[in-house]
C-alpha cells in the first residue's frame, strides 16, 4: 500500500511516501510565502521524482493537529481534494502522537512537546514499549511548567518544537530525569506510517468530516470573544 502523508501544523512542513514499510521519499518545506502555494507543487514534484501518478497512491493521511490553525485548514482541505479525487481513502493524525512515534522503539514515557505560542505547549504522554505506544496522558495545552511538573518523576524522553524555546525550563526542572530529543521537524514519515496502520485496519474519514484538533480558540475566536465580552449591555427604554 502506497501512502501519502503530510505534515504542515509548524513551521515546517512535509511530505512523505511510504510504499509499504519503505519510505520513498521525504521532502521538508518552510511554510514561507505560505503552504498554499508550497504543498500541491511539492507533491507533485516527490510523484515525478519516483515515476509515480496520484492514482497509484492508496491512501493519504494527514496530521490534524495540534499546531497552526492555517496550516491544519491548508493541509486537510488539500488532502480531502486529492481523496475526493482519486477516490482513495484519508485519515487524520494527531501531530502529537507522531512525534511520539518517532521514538516508539525506546523502552519508558515518551513525552511530546510542541509550541503553541502564548507561552504554552501541546504535550501528551505516552509509554513505549520497543514497539508500539501508549497513550497515557491526552493532549493537553496548558503552560510548559505546568506539563513539566505533570511528569511522572522518572525518566522521561521530550520530543517536539518545544524543547527548542524552553530549553532553559527542561535543563532547570529535569533534576536528572528529563532527556530532550533531537526536534522532530518534519513529521510526515510518522504520519505516513500512523496514518498506513490505519489505512490497513480498513479506517478512513468520510469525505468532508476529517476535523482538525484545535485544543484551544483560535486567535481570532479569542479576539472577538473578548470584544463580546468589553461590550457592556445596553439598558432597555
Amino acid at each position: 500500500m502506497k501512502v501519502l502523508g503530510v505534515d504542515t501544523t509548524s513551521d515546517s512542513g512535509s511530505a512523505a511516501i511510504l510504499d509499504g514499510d519503505v519510505l520513498r521519499a521525504l521532502v521538508g518545506f518552510s511554510k514561507k510565502p505560505g503552504y498554499a502555494e508550497k504543498l500541491l507543487p511539492t507533491v507533485e514534484q516527490m510523484l515525478a521524482e519516483l515515476s509515480l501518478e496520484l492514482s497509484d497512491v492508496d491512501g493519504f493521511a494527514v496530521s490534524a493537529g495540534p499546531g497552526s490553525f492555517t496550516g491544519l485548514r491548508i493541509g486537510i482541505a488539500t488532502m480531502e481534494g486529492l481523496s475526493y479525487a482519486t477516490k482513495r481513502p484519508v485519515v487524520g493524525i494527531s501531530s502529537l502522537e507522531a512525534t511520539a512515534h518517532r521514538y516508539r522503539f525506546v523502552n519508558g514515557w515518551v513525552a511530546p512537546f510542541l509550541d503553541a505560542r502564548r507561552q504554552e505547549i501541546f504535550g501528551a504522554l505516552y509509554r513505549a514499549n520497543g514497539r508500539e505506544l501508549e497513550e497515557v496522558v491526552a493532549p493537553v495545552c496548558e503552560s510548559p511548567e505546568r506539563f513539566v511538573a505533570r511528569l511522572p518523576k522518572e525518566p522521561v524522553l521530550v520530543a517536539g518544537t518545544a524543547t527548542l524555546v524552553h530549553r532553559e525550563l527542561l535543563s532547570h526542572e529535569s533534576q536528572g530525569h528529563l532527556e530532550s530529543a533531537a526536534p522532530s521537524f518534519f513529521l510526515a514519515e510518522e504520519v505516513a506510517r500512523l496514518g498506513l496502520q490505519q489505512l490497513q485496519k480498513g479506517n478512513s474519514t468520510p469525505l468532508g468530516r476529517l476535523e482538525a484538533i484545535y485544543l484551544r480558540p483560535s486567535d481570532a475566536e479569542m479576539a472577538r470573544q473578548t470584544k463580546l465580552s468589553s461590550v457592556a449591555p445596553t439598558k432597555p427604554s
